[in-house]
């Protein structure tokens, strides 16, 4: 999968400690890529220290209806390791109009959760 590739490529630029990256295409091209992002000091608020990838690459979307999201995330050694979304943001995407969802799971396998609105 090219675009799986493409969301490690992605949580490699991430500056966070769990390291997530996310691609949204839509008709079989790409229409958004992000990271995950430091949003506060977690010393403040823990709870809301970042921004997942999911929620920011739809940040940057003006539509999204019927689109397919891509999640990554490498672990310290450069591996991919398990990514799938959370319930908020499987939430998020289902009610963006993101149909599917497919998620690293390890180095070798990738997940796929359907998206219902």
């Amino acid at each position: 999968m090219k675009y799986i590739q493409v969301a490690i490529k992605r949580a490699q630029a991430s500056q966070c400690r769990y390291r997530l990256g996310a691609v949204v295409a839509v008709g079989g091209r790409v229409v958004s890529s992000a990271t995950n992002k430091k949003r506060n000091n977690p010393a403040i608020d823990f709870t809301n220290a970042t921004f997942h990838a999911e929620e920011a690459a739809l940040r940057r979307l003006r539509s999204s209806k019927g689109g397919v999201i891509y999640v990554a995330r490498i672990d310290s050694k450069g591996k991919a390791a398990l990514a799938r979304p959370c319930m908020r943001c499987q939430e998020l995407l289902s009610s963006a109009g993101i149909t599917k969802a497919y998620y690293t799971i390890d180095d070798e396998t990738v997940g796929y959760l359907a998206l219902t609105s």
